[in-house]
Formats: structure tokens, C-alpha cells, sequence
């Protein structure tokens, strides 16, 4: 416990008696410090909380020098004035009694027989204890928060072994966003929801942060995993801490950040499974078979139809921040996590019968505040079998242009890119290709005729052939004898509007890497 001043006074082997001040004995902090100076000022090497021990030489022969040295002495907040009697002065001069008095900065004398060294040291000695016993309490708190943190006690637990160090002020610890994941502590009249609103416009800035609410001191510290936040804590208190008190702060964040990185290292190891999935799907490695064992070990259900949804991450969104939001959406609508990471973008497989769980996720995304996440969604697929079309869909919905940023993007609702992505990782995409252009597409490697090319521009400028032969840099009567290679190679005539969809198709998968 810290020294006071009534406590200084009452030390019979000392001998110190008050002289003037008296109002002002229980209204002083702790003192902080003991320091003897005989000049006519010492406050520029005072720092506030210290008693002052003078003779009066300084200021023996001036009255007005005797009251402004009281006058400084109360401006810098000094706990009281320590007079020696009988080495300079007999006693204390009026005028110093009467500006104590009129401030209400208690003065006392120190006997001649006393040394000021007595007082010092009786000061050291318990600014000695009182840091003894901080860093004592404060190693004893280390050592229950490491083992509520092994227990398995959670951020509950933790609060709650330091709330036995700290049983007057409040703790609250929030995620990134805002959501209060654990409280524990005296009621101190503030909301929690108050609280986050009061920090969150500090939080991205400064990891401490101390202001006042209701009332209450808030003081808050972010908890960060590499230069992502992952939580804060929030101590609410009627009163400022006290310095003992900071360092207990500190423990606490210790425990706090061990049971969150344990926490995320669990969803880390699931989502790495998926990340493993994911890319196998994509590269077309993956069987139906290992689909169904991965899903089936994450907890969904291989023989259930499901959807894709795929989560386009802009700059200044972390990865593990938007993972964790999409994991905490699922899980809270009881659907099984099976969250990963493919190509920059976060994926999610849930059931298809879960309505409306990407609207609310979009929901929650931009609750935080986040721009730019769209929400791209497959169509629904009963078979794990062509989960590739399905991511392949939903990465087409999620970064397909359009203004409905931060909103759900269905692929059926983006046109032609929305029916291509689905045959581009389908099995069939290869066969269509082969029927519509297989013909022509060995012609071209056989004779090197750029057929495909001439139906391509044919085709991009409308269907007319002297744009289309400007851009080949041919003769038109050129491009016509290619038409009709064409025709007369694959049965369709390129002029004839009844094929148009077919060509445009066929060649969009070609360009897709699928001829």
C-alpha cells in the first residue's frame, strides 16, 4: 500500500508534529518521494507527490520569498511541507504558517535531534515495500492467469481471476468489430455497447488509450496478432488506475492474448484443411471421395446439397478477420464451419438449406465497417462431385462487376460469365467444345488457317465482315472463304443467327484454357 501522509505523522519515532495545513492532512495523494532543498524555489526538479524538507535558509531573511516558496510548493503538488526547527531558524515564520494554512498544504516540523535522512528513509522504505508488493501481487496474478489459461477457463476465466486483484472496476474484452466476447467485474453504470462506441474511433490508432465515460475511467489496450487486432480490453473504473494496478493490467493482456492465439491456432488447423481441399478442387486433384471424407471430418454432411460462397477480400481487410467473422456467422446460425482460404479470397461450403445465411453474413461484413467484401454465391449442388464448378461460380458472382458492392451476388443473376463458370470446371465444357469447334480447332493446328480467330472478330464486331476483315488485316473476300471453311467443317454456318449461341460459348471456354 502506498504511503500517506497521516501515516507519516503518526510515526512516534519521528516526532513530527503538525503545524499548519491541518484540512489538507487527508486530502493529499501518496507521497511519492522525500526530497531536501534549502533554495528559494525547487519546484523545477519536483515532479508533484513528494514531501519537501527545508531549513529555511533559502528564505530566512523575506517574508514574501517564505510564501511564494508555499505557493510553488502547492502549484507543483507536493503532499506537505517538512520544516527542520533550530538549525536555521528556531521556528517555522509566520508567513509560511499563514500561506500553508490559507492552501490548505500541510506543514510539519522535523525536531533538531531528528535527522532529515530519518524521514527520507522512512519514506524510501515504503515506496520500496509498496513496489515490492506491486510486483509480488503482480507475479501472483501471472502465475493463476497461466493456469486459468491451461485449464481451459476461456477469456471468462481469466477475467475472472483477475477481477480478485482488482475488485472494484470492470473488465469487458471485445473482438475486432466490436463484439463483446467476455465481461466480468463490479457494475460500474456504463454499458458495454457505450464502451465500444466511446474506443472503437481509437482503437485502429493507438494500442493504450485512457478517456472518460459516465463517470468512469475507461482505460483500453488492443491485443494484436501480427498487425492484425484481434481483441481489446476495456477496464472501467469509478476512479483513474492506480500505478500498481497498470501492471496488473499487463497480465491480464498476457492471459488474454494466450487464450485467443489458442483459440485461433484451433480454427487456424481447420481452416488449413480446407485451404487444402480448396486447392485440390480447384486443380481438378481432388475425388469425389476425399471431398465427401474432408467435409464429413469438418462436421457437414457429404450426401446434403449445398452452395459456395465465395468472399471477394479487398486491401485493408486481414484474412484471419474476415475468416473469423464468416466462421462466428456460421457457427451462430448452427451450421458446420468449413471456412478456407484459395486465391486471396475466403470460401465457405454450408447447406443449401440454410436460407439466407449469405445475406447474413453480407450483414454482419458491413456492420464492421467493411467496404468492398461481396458475397459471391453458387447455384446449389446436390453432388460434391462438381464442388470445382461450384467455386468456380461463386468467385465469377463474387468479382463480377457491378455497383451492388458489399452485397450477395447470386451467379445466376450475372448472365453469360454466370452460365460460363459452370461449365468451365464442369466435365462437360471439353465435350461441347469438341462438338461445337473440335473440327476447326484442328484444322487451325493442321494448317495454321486462323479460323478461329476470323470467327472470333467475325463474331465481336456484330456479325459484319468488313470491321471483322479490318481487324485481321485480310481482303473480305478472305474472311468469306474462312466463314465457309467453317461451315463446311463443322455443319454450321457462322452467318446463320440459329448458331450464334454456340460459337459464342465454345469460344468463350476456349478462351477459358478449356480447348
Amino acid at each position: 500500500m502506498p504511503l500517506f501522509l497521516p501515516e507519516l505523522l503518526d510515526d512516534v519515532g519521528l516526532g513530527l508534529a503538525l503545524a499548519a495545513g491541518h484540512d489538507g492532512v487527508h486530502h493529499r495523494g501518496a507521497i511519492r518521494w522525500a526530497h531536501s532543498s534549502d533554495t528559494p524555489d525547487p519546484t523545477p526538479w519536483l515532479e508533484g507527490g513528494e514531501i519537501l524538507l527545508t531549513t529555511g535558509l533559502g528564505v530566512k531573511d523575506d517574508p514574501e520569498l517564505q510564501r511564494r516558496l508555499v505557493r510553488n510548493l502547492h502549484a507543483c503538488g507536493c503532499v506537505a511541507i517538512g520544516f527542520g526547527l533550530g538549525v536555521t531558524l528556531p521556528a517555522v515564520p509566520e508567513a509560511m504558517l499563514a500561506q500553508a494554512d490559507e492552501l490548505d498544504l500541510p506543514l510539519f516540523t522535523v525536531p533538531l535531534e531528528v535527522p532529515f535522512i530519518a524521514v527520507t528513509r522512512k519514506v524510501a522504505r515504503a515506496i520500496f515495500d509498496e513496489h515490492f508488493a506491486t510486483l509480488r501481487d503482480a507475479v501472483d496474478l501471472h502465475r493463476k492467469v497461466l493456469g486459468t489459461v491451461i485449464s481451459g477457463a476461456g477469456l471468462e476465466g481469466v477475467l475472472e481471476t483477475t477481477s480478485a486483484h482488482m475488485p472494484d472496476v470492470n473488465l469487458q474484452v471485445f473482438d475486432f468489430a466490436g463484439t463483446l466476447l467476455a465481461t466480468h467485474g463490479g457494475d460500474v453504470g456504463v454499458a458495454p455497447a457505450d464502451v465500444w462506441a466511446a474506443l472503437s474511433p481509437a482503437v485502429g490508432g493507438r494500442d493504450r488509450a485512457t478517456l472518460q465515460l459516465g463517470g468512469c475511467t475507461v482505460t483500453s489496450a488492443v491485443i494484436r496478432e501480427g498487425d492484425e487486432v484481434e481483441a481489446v480490453l476495456a477496464v472501467v473504473a469509478d476512479r483513474e488506475l492506480h500505478e500498481h494496478e497498470h501492471l496488473l493490467v499487463e497480465q491480464v493482456l498476457a492471459g488474454l492474448g494466450l487464450e485467443l492465439a489458442r483459440g485461433q491456432s484451433v480454427r487456424e488447423s481447420r481452416r488449413v484443411r480446407v485451404d487444402e481441399l480448396l486447392e485440390e478442387a480447384a486443380a481438378g486433384r481432388a475425388s469425389t471421395q476425399m471431398i465427401a471424407r474432408v467435409v464429413a471430418r469438418l462436421g457437414g454432411d457429404p450426401e446434403a446439397a449445398y452452395r459456395v460462397l465465395c468472399l471477394r477480400r479487398p486491401r485493408g481487410v486481414g484474412e484471419r478477420a474476415l475468416c473469423t467473422s464468416t466462421e462466428d456467422v456460421i457457427a451462430g446460425h448452427g451450421q458446420p464451419i468449413i471456412v478456407g482460404r484459395h486465391d486471396r479470397d475466403v470460401y465457405a461450403l454450408v447447406p443449401a438449406a440454410a436460407d439466407g445465411l449469405a445475406e447474413l453474413l453480407a450483414k454482419a461484413i458491413a456492420s464492421r465497417g467493411w467496404a468492398g467484401v461481396t458475397v459471391g454465391r453458387s447455384r446449389e449442388t446436390a453432388t460434391l462431385d462438381t464442388l470445382p464448378a461450384a467455386l468456380r461460380e461463386a468467385r465469377t458472382a463474387a468479382h463480377a462487376p457491378g455497383p451492388d458492392a458489399d452485397a450477395v451476388r447470386d451467379v445466376d443473376a450475372i448472365g453469360l460469365e454466370g452460365v460460363l463458370a459452370g461449365l468451365r470446371s464442369g466435365t462437360g465444357a471439353e465435350h461441347f467444345v469438341a462438338h461445337v469447334l473440335g473440327p476447326v480447332l484442328a484444322y487451325d493446328e493442321r494448317e495454321n488457317a486462323q479460323l478461329v480467330a476470323s470467327l472470333r472478330a467475325y463474331l465481336r464486331h456484330g456479325c459484319r465482315p468488313g470491321p471483322a476483315a479490318e481487324q485481321l488485316s485480310i481482303h473480305r473476300h478472305t474472311l468469306t472463304y474462312r466463314l465457309d471453311r467453317i461451315r463446311e467443317l463443322t455443319g454450321r454456318d457462322p452467318r446463320d443467327g440459329s448458331h450464334l449461341l454456340e460459337w459464342t460459348l465454345a469460344l468463350e471456354l476456349v478462351d477459358g484454357g478449356h480447348a
